[in-house]
């Protein structure tokens, strides 16, 4: 299950505490004693001595104030194809995607189409739950069940669209986990029912919303939402998962949207970070509002907002990562120095992240964050055990 990867990926992120003086247990994310330049060609040494068929296969991309420092392209783009992947490859970015729905939103709001404290069955009508709300959606607070305890319960099709997982719960109203707003509990549902209000306001599917007001104004031309549905079945640049060599693929629930299922490169990261630290599409003021941060019910906060965890003491750092069909993906943004770090793979099984972060970590004067399983942030000056 989707939420389950992801959680698993996000343990994947803990640095071990035997780590050296120069890792991130430590505070320090610099070996001073090498020019940050020798240290990326000591990491993109490291890289080329990696195995592409079992330990490392994806792109990598860091850059800073606007000048891309560090790219790499490795691997192929099918376990059973000789194709090599190259930089403009676009990988399934699996719950890095989350943070596109969530422009998505955030554009209809800016339009006057809703607002954040709507309540969702003022939208979507079959919906079943009165009390509760499209930022209550956005920030994983809902108390909504994953979508694929009835999925895999009550439907045997083939295809498994935005539609039939609203009106699954429409039929059979399943009891949601706590109070709406009462506990954060990380959820996909969430994501796939803010897709549904999308394509009901829009009367587009968030396939053609996304195109149309992100993807093609910022140039993005190698990133798009891909489902098993997708009209366009023509897709060179597209990046297949693996597991040990063995591919992974869509399969029947990868109809729905929202959670997932958007496809992009490094390259196109970066665009799209440009134009979130640009305000290019929206104004400072909608971005502002996004990042603030909310609270539950018994007032305690947390670190969740529109397809971001963000840090909690400066609100400019902020990361995602995904794991889905031998994807995994990480994405983390540090607007006030201009700093944007993608890494994107198709290798399950290949080197962890665990260990592909404490290296490159060291390797830049970098000040950006990851998160921990519990969604806690660690980076530079980090004083959490638990980033240890």
């Amino acid at each position: 299950m989707k939420i389950i990867t992801l959680c698993i990926f996000f343990e994947l992120l803990l640095v071990n505490s035997n780590a050296t003086s120069s890792s991130l247990t430590k505070g320090n994310l610099q070996a001073t004693e090498k020019s940050e330049q020798q240290r990326l060609a000591e990491f993109d040494l490291w890289i080329d001595s990696l195995d592409v068929e079992k330990e490392i296969s994806g792109t990598f991309l860091y850059a800073r104030n606007g000048k891309v420092l560090y790219s790499k392209a490795v691997g192929k783009l099918h376990p059973h194809k000789n194709t090599p992947i190259t930089i403009d490859s676009s990988f399934n970015l699996a719950s890095v995607s989350k943070q596109f729905t969530a422009f998505g939103i955030m554009l209809l709001k800016y339009q006057g189409k809703l607002k954040y404290d709507d309540n969702v069955q003022n939208i979507l009508k079959e919906f079943p739950y009165p009390n509760i709300t499209v930022r209550q959606l956005l920030n994983h607070t809902s108390g909504l069940i994953d979508y694929e305890e009835l999925s895999d319960i009550y439907w045997d099709k083939q295809a498994f669209t935005n539609q039939d997982m609203l009106n699954l719960f429409s039929i059979h109203k399943p009891k949601l986990d706590f109070a709406p707003n009462t506990k954060f509990e990380y959820s996909n549902t969430g994501y796939v029912i803010l897709a549904a209000i999308i394509e009901r306001l829009s009367n587009q599917s968030l396939e053609d919303l996304s195109y149309q007001n992100i993807f093609q104004p910022l140039n993005m031309s190698n990133s798009r939402v891909f489902t098993i549905l997708s009209k366009q079945t023509e897709f060179p640049s597209r990046v297949f998962g693996q597991d040990k060599g063995e591919l992974l693929d869509l399969y029947k629930i990868e109809g729905v949207t929202g959670d997932g299922s958007v496809y992009s490169t490094v390259g196109d990261l970066l665009k799209w970070h440009r134009a979130l630290l640009n305000n290019t599409l929206l104004p400072e003021s909608e971005k502002q509002e996004a990042l603030r941060h909310s609270s539950l019910v018994d007032g305690s906060t947390y670190n969740y907002n529109f397809g971001w965890i963000v840090d909690s003491k400066s609100s400019h750092k902020m990361t995602h990562d995904g794991g889905w069909v031998g994807f995994r993906t990480f994405l983390t943004r540090n607007d006030k120095d201009d700093e944007i770090l993608v890494f994107l793979t198709n290798n399950l099984y290949g080197v962890q992240f665990q260990e592909l972060l404490k290296r490159f970590y060291s390797s830049v004067d970098a000040d950006i964050v990851y998160a921990t399983g519990d969604f806690t942030l660690c980076g530079k000056n980090s004083t959490s055990s638990k980033c240890n």
